[in-house]
């Protein structure tokens, strides 16, 4: 779930200035507003990225805490930059590469996010790859590692090799998304040893059934 503005918008390959307000594609939602989209929809557990805040924008705050009460489980990208900012979050906060700078790095109860635009996005400016990132992460004691192709999201396509290559470098419990077009690709994911995915477009086409995220599962 990407909020912008206040609002639920659909990803488009990263552009985000081209993002448009969810319910305008969407088979299964009638509005954009964050709690009462969860409401309609009914999903277990939800990721939430805020960005304005990772923009540098704006806050999404309230939306995210009324969104964060009505599910079992919300991962919150609230575009961090210092570790003091989620310490007692209601949440498992989500630390991007994208706008924290991973010098500053403990140990902690949150997911460290690769974040990926058709090359590595590095605040730290220390890494120049994924996998030296991953490398890096594994001297750390953290929630997961998500590996988050941004140009991907919303395109229905996604490459798997990247996840591939992490799975094989890392302890850690690794989760994707961004490009997820069937439940085919979340079983794939599954057997891969990943283990969560983050679906949206996929879900708003009617590609893969609103009753998975009911769940939580497939």
């Amino acid at each position: 779930m990407d909020i912008k503005g206040g609002r639920v918008v659909a990803g488009k390959a990263g552009r985000r200035d081209e993002y448009e307000e969810i319910h305008r594609s969407s088979r299964i939602a009638s509005t954009s507003v964050p709690a009462k989209l969860v409401e309609e929809i009914g999903p277990r557990n939800v990721y939430i990225a805020d960005l304005d805040r990772i923009e540098g924008r704006g806050d999404n705050s309230k939306e995210i805490e009324e969104v964060c009460r009505a599910v079992e489980e919300a991962i919150v990208d609230g575009g961090f930059r210092e570790l003091g900012e989620v310490e007692n979050a209601g949440y498992i906060p989500v630390l991007g590469t994208e706008t924290f700078d991973l010098r500053k790095l403990e140990d902690g109860e949150y997911i460290v996010s690769i974040d990926i635009r058709e090359r590595l996005l590095d605040r730290s400016g220390m890494f120049e790859s994924v996998e030296d990132v991953v490398e890096y992460l594994n001297s750390f004691r953290i929630r997961a590692i998500l590996v988050l192709p941004i140009h991907q999201v919303g395109t229905m396509s996604f490459d798997f090799g990247v996840v591939e290559r992490v799975l094989g470098l890392t302890s850690h419990d690794v989760l994707t998304g961004g490009g997820m077009r069937s439940i085919e690709d979340l079983e794939r994911a599954k057997e891969m040893g990943l283990s969560g995915t983050i679906i949206s477009t996929a879900l708003h086409l009617g590609k893969i059934d609103v009753e998975v995220v009911r769940r939580g599962r497939i």
